[in-house]
């Protein structure tokens, strides 16, 4: 009897200690160690080189990142992944706000970005022209610990060249020349080539896009033929370093010159049209001459003027509107008459050409 108590006593105190309030197995602290950074991007322009990227929002252990105080720069010669952290730099991080907090949801940090500009040492290029530097960061926590470093990015040391100092831009006909005057350019080392880069943006703006590239020169100029008419822009010439080694190759953008400004005013009317013919033709009772002449080629040709002359009489013009294409009939002649015709091409703001050579021809009085 005394041991089935026992036994009935052990197990009740068994079931007290299983019951529902029994606090869950205790939980470690958070060695906030954020995750490592996965979308650093590098980009160099001349000796700057601008990096860009996403600071983490949750650690290893998948609790959120309540502060990151630090962030090393890391820069590796060449380009064998870094184990650790050659560190170059330190950058401070922001600390951000907390997010709102909704009901029954754990409250999600901001998404922020950072961006740091290394100067990248000039004696790197002098000494290896084709080699590379290798590119991390580390997230670092109040202890100085981290969970790694970033993805590594490559960089090329390629020495650049500076732009043209003096650069000037004119308007003609033919399109918006760019002439520049400066240093005579260095001969690239093996495995690199230089060039200019003309570049064009809408006046006012940072929109550059590539319009045509040149070979570096002491003085030169570019010819642009792709602008529009009656508007400003501005131009300037980006060097750039053209890497061509086996296994790898990279374009590395320099410095740019300072910008000129241009209005593409449009006073240039089209070429003088060529090839007048003028033949006599009928059909049944009603007389009439056929005029023909090659094309203009401008891309902002509106249409074309005629203009008809009787033997001792002055010009007139004899079109309504302006002809469309490279053609024309006359059906106001009349029998034993002579006719002789002259074209000129218009543009769309107005601009005429000088008047074609002459072209006659005859209606007979019978036909």
């Amino acid at each position: 009897m005394r041991f089935r108590l026992w036994l009935t006593g052990s197990l009740l105190l068994v079931a007290g200690f299983s019951g529902c309030g029994t606090p869950g197995a205790p939980q470690l602290p958070s060695l906030q160690l954020a995750r490592p950074v996965e979308d650093l991007t590098a980009a160099r322009t001349g000796n700057h080189v601008h990096l860009d990227w996403t600071l983490p929002r949750k650690n290893t252990d998948r609790t959120l990142v309540k502060h990151i105080p630090v962030t090393r720069i890391c820069r590796h010669e060449g380009l064998t992944p870094m184990s650790t952290c050659t560190m170059v730099a330190e950058v401070a991080t922001p600390k951000s706000p907390p997010a709102p907090k909704q009901k029954g949801q754990q409250p999600e940090p901001e998404t922020v970005r950072l961006q740091y500009t290394d100067s990248l040492p000039p004696e790197l290029g002098i000494a290896h022209p084709t080699g590379f530097v290798t590119y991390a960061v580390e997230e670092m926590n109040a202890k100085g610990r981290s969970a790694g470093l970033s993805n590594q990015v490559p960089i090329s040391v390629a020495p650049t060249i500076p732009p043209p100092q003096k650069l000037s831009a004119q308007v003609s006909a033919e399109g918006v020349t760019i002439s520049w005057d400066g240093a005579a350019p260095p001969v690239a080392p093996t495995g690199l080539a230089y060039r200019y880069q003309v570049e064009r943006s809408p006046a006012g703006t940072a929109a550059y896009i590539a319009v045509g590239e040149a070979a570096p020169s002491e003085q030169g100029s570019y010819l642009d033929k792709t602008f529009e008419w009656e508007k400003k822009y501005d131009y300037r010439i980006a060097t750039q370093t053209d890497v061509h080694v086996p296994g790898n190759s990279a374009v590395v953008p320099g410095d740019s010159s300072n910008p000129v400004e241009v209005f593409t005013r449009d006073i240039y009317p089209p070429a003088q049209p060529v090839g007048l013919q003028a033949v006599f033709s009928s059909v049944g009772q009603k007389p009439f001459i056929d005029l023909t002449w090659a094309p203009n080629l401008e891309g902002d040709l509106a249409g074309y003027n005629v203009f008809r002359r009787l033997p001792g009489g002055g010009w007139e013009k004899i079109n309504t509107s302006l002809v469309q294409v490279s053609s024309f009939r006359d059906e106001a002649v009349k029998a034993s008459g002579s006719y002789s015709y002259s074209v000129s091409a218009v543009d769309l703001r107005g601009n005429e050409s000088p008047r074609s050579a002459e072209a006659s021809e005859n209606v007979p009085a019978k036909w």
